[in-house]
């Protein structure tokens, strides 16, 4: 096909309504079309200098170009992450909102505040929270999450309590056409990561209880899912972009659609 063909056919356009875009998470495999040998490479010794304006934001290469996506597409009023690092990611919303011209409240969790760049703290189009998300009733009280616009973009990077997060945001706000999503759901990116510590200084990026948890985390999610069948439905557009799960967020990049 010339590019001129491409250009006509606005597949780009076209593919966000295919029927068989959201399906249930019953229909998804656990798989990807890159083998853990690959997740290696892209996710291995680079993991943790990739930035955005100097700031460490950890996105990978299918990462930033399905949120670029999704926030055009989803326009959202307000943006919950869970889990802020060192602030990169989240003035890289807020920079890209602005570019799209939305107007959209953004609310950042950590439970730790003092490791986010001062350049991020001081982005006044973000609202940064410190508090522990085992305990997300006390971060987010239903209060304040009753006040804020939709569409939800809300993103849990903790590896907490997923179980625990997806329902208290399931009874405190979510509405139809909100999206949620459950990052590192890939159980390939947690072994570079771990091989990635040792042979730095052997200091602890993530305790064994964290490492446990992130490779149960596409288990509980699926757990949770199940009593939810038609209420949250994977969106494939995003997550097979560039082949059957190569990302991050194994099948769980989900939109609530009752």
């Amino acid at each position: 096909m010339s590019y001129k063909e491409i250009i006509k056919a606005k597949k780009h356009e076209t593919i966000l309504s295919r029927p068989d875009r959201f399906v249930e998470i019953s229909q998804r495999e656990d798989r990807s079309d890159i083998d853990e040998a690959g997740w290696a490479v892209l996710y291995g010794s680079n993991s943790y200098i990739t930035t955005w304006k100097g700031i460490l934001s950890n996105q990978g290469i299918a990462e930033r170009t399905m949120y670029e996506m999704l926030l055009h597409e989803l326009q959202p009023g307000t943006i919950i992450e869970l889990g802020a690092l060192n602030g990169g990611t989240v003035v890289w919303f807020a920079d890209i909102l602005s570019v799209f011209g939305v107007k959209t409240e953004i609310y950042s969790v950590d439970i730790d505040l003092s490791l986010i760049d001062e350049r991020a703290k001081s982005d006044q189009r973000i609202h940064f929270i410190e508090g522990d998300c085992t305990q997300i009733e006390k971060v987010l009280s239903p209060k304040l999450l009753e006040s804020l616009p939709h569409p939800w973009l809300v993103i849990d990077d903790t590896h907490a309590d997923t179980a625990g997060i997806c329902e208290y945001f399931h009874n405190n706000g979510l509405q139809s056409g909100d999206y949620l999503i459950m990052e590192d759901t890939n159980p390939f990116v947690w072994s570079p990561w771990t091989e990635e510590e040792q042979r730095e200084s052997k200091a602890e990026w993530f305790s064994p209880d964290e490492v446990e948890r992130g490779n149960n985390k596409l288990a509980d999610l699926r757990n949770w899912l199940k009593s939810r069948p038609q209420e949250y439905l994977v969106d494939t557009h995003y997550l097979d972009l560039f082949g059957y799960n190569v990302t991050k967020h194994w099948n769980s990049i989900l939109k609530k659609v009752v």
